[in-house]
């Protein structure tokens, strides 16, 4: 089913923080200090489903993404610790009052089978993020919590075979790789299991500022070579201009919305992750090409 909306009711307390939530209503206790050091991230995400629990996690690999994009592999090995394809992760770090949030670009299966989860983490003045970039190192430890429902990816047996289009807007892409990871592995689990979800095509429209921040580019050219024709992408570019014949130098515009739907055909749910203004443009676009909203889930990423 998609998406996968949950309530739960859950208390629990972390870094001076305690956060009860029931069904229907949401209530914050803070100390002053808290209050005034909230991040932006739990402003945004307060709404949002969260796993009922925070657990311990060690920085196993780090590399550059690109000249703004940090890349870490957190190894988890609590066995209680799961999460959805396209969730992220309230991220902890000791010595930091504020916390904020990362998706993961990794898939369910990832966890499952090396207790490892994969995230990209763009250049900010933000404190977590600063200290992503400066002090991080292999070895690290921080705490992680699993949460997030507006881009969930997580169909089972017996689920309809929804077609997907996948539209992303710079580091947007993180929770849509995981998408894209996860109907990767529903293809080969299928093979095995006859009597698993069988996943519809899957097609990844990607835009960002140059060529070097279309990270995941290899990757992706990858999964779609071995998934072809199941699983497509195509990417643009909007301020340089890439001499790459796989890259456009332009916006994703209607024709190209149109273009895709009418690839993928239905039934169609479209995810759509990336800065408030981009996403604003493209739900207007999937809503002229005649998707409804119902059909349409979207993350902002800021």
């Amino acid at each position: 089913m998609f998406p996968i909306f949950t309530p739960r009711c859950m208390q629990l307390s972390a870094v001076g923080k305690t956060l009860i939530t029931r069904t229907s209503s949401f209530l914050w206790v803070y100390s002053s200090a808290i209050v005034r050091t909230m991040s932006d991230h739990m402003d945004k995400t307060a709404q949002s489903f969260r796993e009922p629990g925070i657990c311990e996690a060690e920085v196993a690999a780090i590399s550059q993404a690109s000249e703004t994009v940090k890349v870490l592999t957190l190894k988890v090995d609590d066995p209680t610790f799961t999460f959805k394809a396209g969730q992220w992760v309230d991220f902890f770090i000791e010595g930091i009052d504020i916390f904020t949030g990362y998706s993961m670009y990794s898939s369910p299966t990832q966890l499952k089978e090396t207790h490892t989860i994969d995230l990209a983490v763009k250049l900010s003045d933000y404190a977590p993020t600063i200290w992503v970039h400066n002090q991080c190192i292999v070895g690290s430890k921080v705490k992680v919590r699993a949460g997030g429902d507006k881009l969930v990816f997580d169909p089972q047996p017996g689920d309809p075979s929804w077609n997907v289009l996948l539209i992303s807007g710079g580091i947007g892409i993180n929770p849509l790789m995981s998408l894209m990871h996860h109907a990767a592995d529903l293809r080969d689990q299928r093979k095995g299991n006859p009597e698993g979800y069988t996943p519809g095509k899957m097609e990844l429209l990607f835009s960002a500022s140059s060529k070097s921040e279309l990270i995941f580019k290899d990757t992706i050219d990858d999964l779609t070579s071995k998934h072809s024709p199941n699983i497509a992408a195509k990417f643009f570019v909007t301020k340089e201009s890439a001499e790459d014949s796989s890259i456009s130098n332009r916006r994703i515009d209607a024709s190209d919305i149109k273009a895709a739907i009418e690839r993928l055909g239905g039934p169609l749910r479209c995810f759509v992750c990336g800065p408030p203004t981009m996403i604003a443009d493209m739900e207007g676009l999937l809503s002229n090409a005649g998707i409804p909203p119902s059909d349409i889930f979207c993350e902002k990423w800021w």
